[in-house]
């Protein structure tokens, strides 16, 4: 009879103490997680802002490029915009 109540005790505070355990732990790392849908978005999203960053680039050298150059100072603002030109994306 000693025996069935020591296990039962054991077994009540290792059940207390894996409860606790639980209550303090961080937040479970699932319940966290993106959707495949929503890193699908995020990666859009980012693209689009890259290709529009590269856009506003571009626009910059034509219009710091396409025209006569009468001064060091146009040569130096083309050579500026060229720059900022990334033309690897």
């Amino acid at each position: 009879m000693d025996l069935s109540k020591t296990i039962a005790t054991i077994a009540l505070v290792l059940g207390v103490i894996l409860c606790a355990g639980y209550s303090y732990s961080e937040p479970a790392a699932g319940a966290m997680k993106q959707t495949a849908q929503e890193r699908v978005h995020e990666r859009e999203a980012q693209r689009r802002a890259a290709v529009e960053e590269q856009q506003k680039r571009k626009d910059a050298y034509e219009r710091a490029c396409n025209r006569p150059l009468k001064s060091a100072t146009d040569l130096e603002l083309c050579k500026v915009a060229y720059k900022r030109l990334d033309l690897t994306k």
